[in-house]
This record gives C-alpha cells, structure tokens and sequence, in this order.
C-alpha cells in the first residue's frame, strides 16, 4: 500500500529538518532523515557509511530493487517483492498471461480498503534452494503490484528474510544473516494467525501492538491509537491523506509527526506516522487495542532488518554512527 500526496512529502521533509534536533528518549536511537543526504550514496559507499533515504521516494527507488527470484514453472527468474503484511501470494497479470498459466476460482483478495475478489491461476513456484510446490497466486495488473509479483506470508512461513537497505539486497534463506559493521539488536517476536510478527513498541510513549509490513510503504496506526494520540497531543498538527491499496482500493487517513517511535531498544526521533481504518487490522483482529504496521518509510532507517520465521526473532543493525 501507499500513502500519496504532496502533503506527506512535505511532512517527510518537516521531519529531515527536526531529526538532527530531537533529543533521543531511549537507549538507543536511531537519527532523523538527513536532509540533504545524497541519494547516489545508498548502496555506493562501504556498509558503515550507509546513510538512510533522504525522501519517501528514495525509499521506495531503494526498496522496489530488493526483491526475491522466482521460477515459475522452471520459467524465469521474475522478480517478486516480499509483503510480510500481505497473507495471499500476487502474480502480475502480464506474466500470468505470458506463461499461459491455467486460471483456476476467483478468489477474495484482502487489501486495505475491504476484500476484493480476484482471478487466481494454478502453477508450481519454487523459490531459491526450496523444492518446487505448487501453490495458487491471485492475479493483479503490474502496474498495482509495483513488480513482478509478491510474495505473502503463504510463501515466507519457515523463511529468514533479510532486507540490506544499505545495499539494496535481498535475501531468502541465504546471504548474510544481517549485513553491515553498526550495532545490533534482537527482539523476540509472537506469531499471529501462523505468520504475522508482532513486536514490541511504542508511539509518542503510548505501548502498541505492531507488526512489520515490508509491502507497505508508511507506518500507519489503528483508529484506537489515533484517538490516544489525538488526546494527548491536542496541539500537533493533523492533515489528511489518501492510501492506495495494491488491489486499487482507497480509503482517507489522517497522519501527524508525533514526538517519538520506539521498536524494542531503539527509539527514533519525531515521526510521521497515518492513521486509517485498514481492513488489514481487522484481518489481524487488531482493532480495539493500539496497534501499527511498520512501513517502509522505518524500515529503513536502519543498515539492514532480519525477520527470523524460524526462530520467532526479529535483528536491527544500525547504521555505524547511530
């Protein structure tokens, strides 16, 4: 999913101008959005001088590289994003036709907005060293997908993701367990439902249910986290913005940069954060208490993030001079 509009470029760039001043209010914290960081050095430079994206855009250019190869009836390798948020497995249309891939029962798709019903096909995928399964994909139109395809959490149960932001790599079941030379830290997760990661976490010191989306560009809170944050914090600003689903759905949310967000240890400074009524939480059943899905847009922040379905862990490496 993703959140568009100019006013959320601009509330990136309010916070490129604060991060250098907030003061850390954890143990460890990781630095604002550098204004002015020039975006050629992500990937360039030595992993100990990685610097995170400068803009939203930048963070998506980086991200939409770091995908996982896919043979799809031993044709390919295709490139598919992994959406650790998402439960169902997506297949661009265009690659469904070009193999000619037998269509089976259309079938319903969650996406932020509600359940929309899709075409599905039948094929046989097989990723990295895995034995090929056969498995059904529903079917969306690239453009949507934002690639090739995507894998949900019905292809990444038992996997070891690993996502090297400073490199623009990613990794399934191989590489490097968590590339770069900054500090680490590990953090226990819970399962959800078989395969949703929840973690431990707090926004504007309010405790949060949350969970890591690695397909959704921004960090977006439930409706019962915005009316804590919007009664403590009467005086910060709060603007509108769209969120787009993958499956084409719309639905309005509101965001505002609240003082801190802190994932076990690490605290970042001032951070924009939306608020909607996703029918991703309640697909999760995380309505009544506080609960977020972290983006992208935090993601990132960080040298590399490792999500351990093996081991129920979730590994941060800073950057080196956080």
């Amino acid at each position: 999913m993703r959140v568009v509009g100019p006013s959320r470029r601009a509330a990136l760039a309010g916070l490129a101008a604060l991060g250098a001043l907030a003061r850390p209010l954890g143990a460890h914290a990781v630095p604002g959005v550098s204004f002015g960081a020039d975006p050629s050095r992500i990937g360039a430079a030595g992993a100990g001088d990685y610097v995170p994206p400068s803009s939203l855009r930048t963070v998506l250019d980086n991200y939409r590289r770091m995908t996982c190869p896919v043979m799809i009836q031993d044709a390919g390798p295709f490139a598919f994003v992994a959406d650790t948020g998402a439960n169902q497995s997506v297949i661009a249309a265009e690659i469904a036709a070009e193999l000619n891939l037998p269509k089976s029962d259309d079938q319903p798709l969650n996406g932020v907005a509600g359940v929309q019903i899709t075409p599905t096909v039948r094929t046989t995928l097989r990723l990295g060293a895995r034995p090929p399964r056969e498995v059904t994909l529903s079917v969306l139109p690239a453009d949507d997908i934002g690639g090739q395809g995507m894998l949900g959490l019905d292809q990444l149960d038992g996997a070891r993701l690993t996502l090297d932001f400073a490199r623009s790599e990613l990794f399934l079941d191989s590489g490097p367990l968590l590339p770069g030379v900054g500090p680490i830290y590990e953090m226990q997760a819970k399962r959800r439902d078989g395969g949703l990661f929840l973690v431990d976490a707090e926004v504007a010191g309010i405790e949060v249910t949350a969970f890591i989306d690695s397909g959704a560009q921004d960090t977006i809170g439930n409706m019962a986290l915005r009316a804590l944050a919007y009664s403590r914090y009467p005086a910060v600003p709060w603007k509108v913005t769209p969120i787009i689903s993958v499956t084409g759905q719309t639905i309005a949310a509101d965001y505002a940069d609240l003082p801190s967000l802190r994932i076990g240890d690490v605290t970042l400074p001032s951070w924009p954060v939306a608020f909607a009524d996703l029918h991703t939480f309640r697909m999760w059943n995380l309505v009544r208490r506080p609960a977020i899905l972290i983006g992208v847009d935090v993601l990132s922040r960080f040298q590399s993030v490792c999500l351990d379905y093996r081991n129920d862990e979730v590994r941060f490496r800073l950057p080196e001079t956080a």
